[in-house]
């Protein structure tokens, strides 16, 4: 007896899932076809895989079920002789006249007789399905017709579904008036009733498929129909081609071709006899009843939509009183709910309708919802169904067709490797089987809603599925089978329409991905072992990894709960408590999990242990016991056995319902079945209770089963401990390496987090979404994988669980793209290194990771080493800490190089040093193949060193081009002195660096009293280039006579750098003399362009403080100062402090002969160290005075501490009536503060002078009216004093002494007077002309709000309160002119306004800029900015009122350049 073998398990595919016949009641997935393994198909709403495709082997397992008994299971070798009918038994055949198809009777049997293959075709209703059969048996066909002795042959009929394969079965017995399965039977999926005496055998042609793996020529048929040949699926297209290959060898063998609409032309071809004749095609016409078609296009809107459309088809078909039911074809199942929702409402406004049943009809309803659409009825009917009701299925009472002209179409994208259902138009063929559904009872009417010129330019027929389908399970089965041409090639097969190499390729693809097949596209020893499989390639790999992995159980569980459609319903009225029902399912982030959670409930259930909610249900690693753990242990020891006993069982041991399958029961029960095990009434109830379809509960035990067989039959043996979530998954993802995904983050690639979940990226740059429906307690995580990815609305993941991105490097490291990059050398490592990145299908699985170099390119890592490590590494300390002891060479060569470079950076040449090209070959000519790694290098050095310890040591004759002439120690010092400080100078030639040419290291405390006139003298060495420079920047007369200029500078330089000239004054005033003096011309400080220097020329401060932190640097030693000006104030007296003066007052005034030191007080030889000296003594009582006795004010003093010199500056301080004596580090500061401090003195001297000229200031109450808007009288009155003051006593020079002090009190006290009346009659012109300016500023404020508001800012800036002493003198004296040109501006702008607008944002650009550079100096303004500061007012001047004239040429393009000087 021959091992047994396993039904085909089918799949549910895309407009052909549908729901139970009338009279036979069956679940949804009684409609889908046997395929041949091929890659899942199922429609958007049926289960993940939609089938297993299992292959029949040997021997078929047939299900005998009869009403009103349970189902028995016989065991029937295959092409068994049949022993022929008696005479009593045969059949009467008879052919309805009334058939179109009758009436060609004669002609079909003709053509049959004469031809192997004839092709026929009519329309729907002709009567070609259950007629020809009765033709085949009237020819003598059939085992019927066998003569005694004869084995006999069957006449086979397929078709696409098993719904319709047992609905035709029962049509023709009836006809026949034979009981069903003794002349007719049926052999589908999970059901066999077919006698050994039948003849005519309906089928599914994935059942007929499956037999060609144990019966290659099938030799138990002597004739063959192929029914609904155009719905052109996988299985039909591969079975096509392959009886296209047998029928040469089957001389015998009858073969017709039908179906209603029908391309016959390409079968008549593709069935051609040797000769090239085509095969004969006959034409059925007619149909029992007309159909009328009207055409009802309508244009969607905001207001009127598809569900509007409908309503009026069905009023149109209604009117007056509904008067047969209506079919309506909808693309998907939202449609169908919110046309429901609308047509009910609709409805209920009219009495004559409002009792009409609006009915669903898709794949997802629950059983009780299908089984309403074929009850029977007497109200009026609206159907709405996707293309389920499209062929093969006949929904009884439809008069009326509504055609909406669209369905859901599968198709395979070979771009991004998904699964697509979309919406799209249906073909003319399609378009006329839904016109074919009504005209059954009577004559029919179908309204499509589209024009007759919009299904005119449809294509004729669907595209077939091979043509939009992958092909990797196609390919593999090809590959075992040796199928095609020369080596089983996929191109030489004849197929009808072949697919394109594109596809073909794709296919390959998968395979590849699978393992299954290599580069040479042969078969590997996996994709040998996954051909013996009649599994999917996908669900094939995953077991067989599984079982290496320990998780074979799980996942056959899994694979089957994938196969079929979900047997948790959610019922339209019910969603939510469906919902909350199946939430004690869900695991928090794998749905296969929850397929497993599911499973457990249904076996707990079973046995009355059923939890109700999530929190009662244990945890899948501790649900097993001991007894279920020996349960386990056992299956996987008898499955083999079981399997084969069930074959010789005639009846169930257990008394269960019909349909019950008894194979479920040593799945689930343990050895000694509990005492409350729930009967099977209960067990259906509770599992309604919960929402969980019975029946499809039932198909998914029927598939384990299976599957458990084809492991048994395998010796595979199952698990006995449950599998980890690591183990379980790994095993899933073996066979979706394809469908991972990695969640975007928001923001990324566009990421919209809407209501389809995350997004997330996948393989080859799809993006997808997490299926709204998706089972999960929790975000499953960053990395995913699916069961499938399908596109709807969008592109969905169902079927999704959390892996992690290194099982990917497991599980597809044979997929991974791997891409070093960055080699580099680290010094830590030893080691060239590289950063790898892989990648699979694009998805990045991991990047950065540090790999060796020299396992991709030892000769690059080898040449990357000798460069970074040997050539840069001392350098850049790229390199060990402990090298430089053991690899002396590299430091001796680093020492050597330095030195070399030093002599680069001070004569500005890079010529000197050898470059890094003649290092490298010094060292790759030494140094041997094969070693890029420190390890390496140092076992090699340590042998190589003994025989020459300088092997790899560089000379300084080898690093150099030519010496270096004219690099002295004296041209280019290491230490300079500024501010007495000596201060480290360090040079770098790099142009473009910040730290290019000379740069001096100056602590905090010396800053301000850095000379920027030593400054600008450099060094010596650099002296020469920065006078060529200085000469190169002269205007174009006095720059002629020094040519040629290196020859000129060069003897300037010697003459300006002799030791009695470099370094006393400014650099440029010194040049600028000898200009002056060579040329005879006129030359003006300001003809040296400095901004046309290279930045190298000007000397780099780097300021630190006394723990060596830089604080700034920069080449404008202004701004640096303005910058860090305060702090270095403190640190000079945090460092120097008063003592340090005090000690050398003491050694001044001390005698020289401490013994002849007279007891009496003495005068102090220097009365003002004196006073300092007290000052310090005294802290915070200072002495004052108020007249000149503290003898002669030195302009400066030399303080020593610790090895530094510094130098403090005394001035005089006001101190109110009186005046004290301080030291300052900056000699500007102490410069101001000793003015002021003067002034005072003079005022106490003069007091009588001063009471008179208060009293006596001319017009001082007219001025006081005119000052009012900017202060008091007595304000103006002491700026105009004040000033006097300064103008009568502070003349250069001042007064050092108490002679020259009274000298000069008495030469102002002359002149006081008369110098305060010049004052005073300037400020009230002054004063005058800025009440003018404000008047005109506020009549203009309302014609021109912006020129008034600028000029109102002008007039803050010139006129502050104390603008009589803030100004200087030179400035104050033009600004009568500065304010007349205030009133001349408004005068001319009504001219032309635009000129002045331009001119004024011309001026604030100006001013902006200005304010900025303040600010970024805190206020500090040196003599470049005053003088820039009054040339912004002469370019207002030169703007608005060019009549006034200024002193001097002013322009944008001259400011540029004083703004250039500014800038450095």
């Amino acid at each position: 007896m021959q091992r047994p073998g396993i039904a085909s398990v089918p799949s549910i595919r895309p407009g052909h899932t549908g729901l139970s016949h009338p009279h036979t009641l069956q679940t949804a997935s009684d409609f889908a076809p046997d395929l041949i393994a091929t890659k899942p198909v199922k429609p958007c709403d049926g289960g993940v895989f939609g089938a297993l495709n299992l292959l029949l082997k040997k021997e078929q397992i047939l299900m005998l079920a009869a009403p009103g008994r349970p189902r028995q299971i016989i065991a029937r070798p295959m092409n068994a002789p049949a022993s022929p009918a008696s005479a009593s038994s045969r059949p009467v055949i008879a052919f309805p006249p009334e058939l179109p198809v009758s009436a060609r009777r004669a002609e079909i049997e003709a053509a049959l007789q004469k031809h192997q293959v004839i092709i026929v075709c009519g329309e729907t209703g002709s009567g070609k399905t259950t007629q020809l059969p009765k033709m085949a048996l009237a020819l003598g066909r059939g085992r019927l017709n066998a003569q005694a002795g004869e084995r006999g042959r069957l006449i086979g009929h397929t078709q696409p579904r098993r719904i319709a394969a047992t609905s035709v079965a029962r049509r023709i017995a009836d006809e026949l008036q034979t009981p069903l399965g003794e002349v007719v039977g049926y052999k589908v999926r999970f059901s066999d009733r077919l006698s050994p005496g039948a003849s005519v055998k309906l089928m599914t042609d994935g059942i007929l498929l499956a037999e060609t793996q144990t019966d290659p020529l099938l030799k138990a048929y002597d004739t063959l129909i192929i029914d609904e040949a155009h719905e052109r699926s996988l299985n039909i297209d591969f079975l096509l081609g392959y009886l296209k290959q047998i029928l040469p060898r089957r001389p015998d063998l009858k073969l017709i071709v039908t179906s209603a609409t029908i391309d016959a032309e390409r079968f008549a071809r593709h069935f051609a006899d040797a000769s090239g004749q085509s095969a004969p095609v006959l034409m059925v016409s007619g149909r029992t009843y007309p159909v009328e078609q009207r055409w009802r296009p309508f244009e969607e809107s905001r207001d009127y939509g598809l569900s509007d459309a409908i309503a009026s088809a069905v009023d149109e078909l209604w009117t007056g009183q509904p008067s047969g039911d209506v079919l309506v074809f909808l693309p998907g199942e939202r449609e169908i709910r919110e046309a429901a929702d609308h047509l009910r409402q609709h409805l209920s406004h009219s009495p004559l309708t409002r009792g009409a049943e609006v009915l669903p009809l898709f794949a997802r309803l629950s059983q009780a919802e299908q089984d309403r659409v074929f009850a029977p009825h007497t109200a009026p009917r609206i159907v709405l169904a996707t293309n389920v009701a499209e062929t093969s299925l006949t929904v009884p009472g439809i008069k009326y067709v509504v055609d909406a002209g669209t369905a859901r179409v599968k198709r395979y994208s070979l771009r991004s490797k998904v699964e697509q259902l979309l919406v799209e138009p249906v073909s003319q063929a399609a378009a006329n089987q839904r016109a074919g559904r009504c005209g059954r009872v009577s004559n029919g009417v179908c309204i499509r809603l589209y024009d007759e010129k919009d299904f005119a330019g449809r294509p004729r027929f669907t595209d077939p599925e091979i043509l939009r389908s992958s092909l990797a399970a196609v390919i593999l089965r090809m590959k075992a089978l040796r199928l095609g041409g020369e080596g089983g090639r996929v191109e030489d097969f004849p197929f009808l329409d072949a697919p394109s190499g594109r596809a073909i390729a794709d296919g390959f693809a998968l395979l590849a991905e699978l393992g299954a097949m290599n580069e040479a596209q042969a078969l590997t020893p996996l994709g040998r072992e996954l051909a013996r499989l009649p599994l999917d390639p996908r669900v094939g790999r995953m077991l067989i990894e599984a079982r290496e992995r320990g998780a074979l159980r799980e996942v056959l569980v899994i694979a089957a709960a994938l196969s079929v459609q979900d047997v948790r319903d959610r019922p339209l009225q019910a969603q939510a408590q469906a919902d909350q029902a199946h939430a004690k399912f869900d695991d928090d982030k794998s749905e296969f999990s929850g397929y497993l959670r599911l499973w457990q409930w249904l076996q707990d259930a079973r046995e009355g242990r059923a939890a109700s909610s999530r929190r009662s249900m244990p945890a899948q690693e501790d649900e097993k016991g001991e007894s279920g753990r020996a349960t386990a242990a056992q299956r996987a020891a008898q499955a083999l056995a079981q399997a084969r006993r069930m074959l010789q069982k005639q009846e169930q041991k257990n008394e269960s319902a019909p349909g019950q399958n008894a194979d479920f029961m040593p799945e689930t029960a343990p050895v000694h079945p509990p005492a409350h095990r729930l009967s099977n009434r209960q067990w259906e109830a509770l599992l309604r209770q919960n929402y969980i379809s019975v029946r499809r509960v039932r198909e998914w035990r029927d598939i384990h089963t299976q599957l458990r067989t084809v492991a048994a039959e395998h010796q595979w043996r199952e698990n006995t401990r449950p599998a980890s979530y690591e183990a379980l998954h790994k095993s899933l993802l073996a066979g979706l390496l394809g469908n991972v995904g990695c969640k975007l983050e928001e923001g990324q690639h566009g990421h919209a987090g809407s209501h389809g979940g995350e997004q997330y990226l996948g393989a080859r740059s799809i993006k997808f979404h997490r299926h709204p429906g998706a089972r999960l307690r929790k975000k499953p995580g960053k990395w995913i994988v699916c069961a499938e990815l399908v596109e709807t609305t969008r592109l969905y993941g169902r079927g999704i669980a959390g892996i992690e991105p290194q099982w990917l490097e497991e599980m597809g490291g044979h997929l991974l793209k791997k891409q070093l990059a960055e080699p580099h050398w680290e010094k830590k490592a030893q080691d060239v290194i590289a950063f790898e990145r892989a990648t699979l299908y694009g998805l990045t699985v991991y990047s950065g990771r540090r790999k060796s170099y020299a396992q991709a390119d030892p000769r690059e890592a080898r040449e990357i080493f000798i460069r970074e490590a040997l050539v840069h590494g001392m350098a850049e300390r790229n390199v060990p800490d402990d090298w430089p002891r053991r690899l002396p060479f590299l430091q001796a060569n680093a020492r050597t190089i330095a030195q070399v470079q030093e002599l680069e950076h001070k004569s500005r040449r890079q010529d000197v040093l050898v470059d890094d090209e003649l290092i490298y070959a010094f060292y790759d000519a030494h140094v041997p193949e094969g070693i890029s790694n420190g390890r390496d290098f140092e076992k090699w050095w340590r042998q190589a060193s003994q025989a020459n310890p300088r092997l790899l040591t560089l000379t300084r004759e080898e690093l150099m081009r030519h010496e270096a002439a004219g690099i002295t120690t004296a041209a280019f010092p290491k230490m300079l002195r500024l501010g007495g400080v000596d201060c480290a100078a360090a040079y770098l030639h790099q142009p473009g660096d910040a730290r290019d040419g000379l740069t001096v290291t100056a602590p905090l405390f010396v800053l301000n009293q850095i000379s920027e006139a030593r400054c600008e003298w450099l060094v010596p060495g650099m002296l020469k280039e920065k006078i060529q420079a200085l000469l190169k920047s002269l205007p174009q007369k006095p720059r002629s006579r020094f040519v040629p200029l290196p020859e000129s500078a060069a003897r300037l330089a010697e003459k300006l750098g002799a030791p009695d000239a470099f370094g006393h004054g400014s650099l440029t005033d010194a040049l600028l003399q000898i200009v002056r003096s060579e040329t005879g011309l006129d030359v003006k400080r300001a003809d040296f362009k400095l901004d046309m220097l290279p930045a190298h020329l000007f000397m780099n401060v780097r300021v630190v403080d006394e723990h060596g932190r830089q604080l700034g640097a920069g080449r404008n030693l202004a701004a640096l100062k303005a910058e860090l000006g305060g702090q270095a104030r403190g640190a000079f007296q945090a460092l120097a402090g008063l003592k340090a003066a005090k000690a050398e007052l003491n050694a001044d005034a001390a005698p020289a002969n401490p013994a002849e030191t007279p007891q009496a007080p003495q005068t102090p030889a220097h009365p003002a160290r004196a006073a300092l000296k007290t000052e310090a003594d005294s802290g915070a009582a200072s002495q004052r005075h108020t007249r000149w006795s503290f003898g002669e004010l030195p302009e400066l003093m030399e303080i020593s501490r610790k090895g530094q010199t510094l130098i403090g500056f005394p001035a005089l301080v006001d101190a109110g009536d009186a005046v004290t004596i301080e030291v300052f580090d900056e000699p500007q500061v102490a410069a101001a503060r000793h003015r002021t401090g003067l002034r005072r003195l003079f005022a106490l001297q003069i007091r009588d002078a001063l009471k008179y000229l208060e009293k006596n200031i001319p017009e001082l109450q007219k001025m006081a009216v005119l000052y009012m808007p900017l202060g008091t009288e007595g304000q103006l009155r002491q700026q105009i004093i004040d000033l006097a003051l300064d103008r009568a006593f502070l003349m250069e020079p001042l007064p050092a002494s108490e002679a020259a002090f009274a000298a000069r009190v008495e030469e102002g006290r002359a002149r006081l007077t008369l110098i305060a009346n010049e004052i005073a009659r300037l400020a009230a012109h002054i004063l005058t002309e800025h009440a003018q300016a404000a008047r005109k500023v506020k009549d203009a404020a309302k014609a021109a709000p912006e020129a008034a508001k600028d000029a109102a800012e002008q007039l803050q800036r010139l006129l502050p309160p104390d603008f009589i002493t803030a100004t200087p003198w030179s400035a104050l004296q033009h600004y009568p002119r500065y304010l007349k040109a205030v009133q001349l501006r408004f005068d001319k702008r009504r001219a032309d306004p635009a000129r002045d607008t331009r001119h004024m944002q011309e001026a604030r650009a100006q001013e902006q800029r200005f304010g900025r550079l303040v600010a970024e100096r805190k206020g500090q303004q040196d003599e470049r900015m005053q003088e820039l500061r009054w040339l912004l007012e002469e370019l207002r001047v030169s703007f608005f009122a060019q009549e006034l004239r200024t002193p001097q040429p002013v322009s944008l393009k001259r400011l540029e350049k004083v703004w250039a000087q500014v800038g450095r």
